[in-house]
């Protein structure tokens, strides 16, 4: 009986493994965008990004890029507030070549810390009404002597994730190994 409820909750847990999402995470960068009290004068829509990084551990020497097209960003926080274990530097976007800005962050030591937030303002050429959304972003690897960048990942920036519900295969799953559970207890004692 023992082997059989054994073998019964390594299959369950085996099931919710496979129903949760993957063991192999990509970087995440979420993004919340907030307005901010405009000080550019008339026309001017000034934003802010705050920045939470997931999913990578960042060694000594390696970076995150996020990239700003200069159809939609100007103005970028130039310097942009520090954060600690990272040198933090903006780039302007640049629409005569046309050339992307870019919030760059260069991590200074091992497992730099991802407990604080990475946040830039910036002014938006959306239009009114329009709100800043995901940008492009790329993980990147220097050499001790910061030279010689190797791409690492690219990707997206997202909007936080909603707190998921348990998935209905996931549930399902618990149930069905429950009753099966039970099936064989009741069965057992029968015997």
């Amino acid at each position: 009986m023992s082997q059989s409820v054994g073998a019964l909750c390594a299959v369950g847990l085996f099931l919710i493994f496979l129903a949760s999402p993957g063991s192999t995470q990509a970087t995440t960068i979420q993004f919340t965008a907030t307005d901010l009290d405009d000080t550019l004068g008339p026309g001017g829509d000034l934003w802010q990004y705050s920045y939470v990084v997931s999913g990578f551990t960042f060694p000594m020497n390696y970076d995150f890029s996020i990239l700003f097209s200069p159809d939609l960003y100007r103005t970028l926080e130039n310097p942009p507030p520090p954060v600690t274990d990272w040198d933090i530097l903006t780039l302007q976007p640049d629409p005569a070549l046309p050339a992307d800005g870019r919030y760059d962050a260069f991590a200074l030591v091992d497992n730099a810390s991802l407990t604080h937030l990475f946040t830039v303002s910036f002014e938006w050429l959306g239009g009114t009404g329009t709100t800043p959304g995901a940008q492009p972003f790329v993980l990147t690897e220097f050499d001790a002597q910061g030279n010689f960048p190797r791409l690492v990942e690219t990707g997206q920036t997202q909007p936080p994730a909603p707190v998921p519900e348990p998935g209905t295969f996931v549930l399902l799953s618990i149930g069905l190994v429950g009753l099966l559970g039970w099936r064989l207890v009741v069965r057992n004692a029968h015997v």
